[in-house]
């Protein structure tokens, strides 16, 4: 469907629609109640979300190729580590 950049331009715009429309509605400026605690956790989150998808956006190719390089390198060290467990259960078991 969406790939790329394009992807990130709508997350983006869906987490910001989200925002304007909720804002008003949130109980932020009551005292320490489970609606004010649950509007601003919900806060939080929407800007993570905006954030992350900014950042996304403005990230340079190389540093994109970084940590893909990165998480290859760690799925690696994963499947190593899981096949050494597997190898040594089975000579456990003999």
């Amino acid at each position: 469907m969406f790939s790329g950049k394009a992807r990130h331009v709508l997350y983006l715009l869906i987490a910001l629609a989200m925002l304007v429309y909720a804002l008003p509605r949130l109980e932020l400026n009551a005292p320490w109640s489970l609606m004010s605690v649950f509007g601003l956790v919900w806060l939080l989150f929407a800007s993570l979300i905006v954030i992350a998808n900014v950042n996304a956006l403005v990230m340079s190719e190389e540093k994109r190729k970084e940590l893909a390089r990165i998480k290859r390198a760690k799925a690696q060290l994963w499947e190593q580590k899981l096949l050494q467990k597997a190898n040594s259960s089975r000579k456990a078991r003999g």
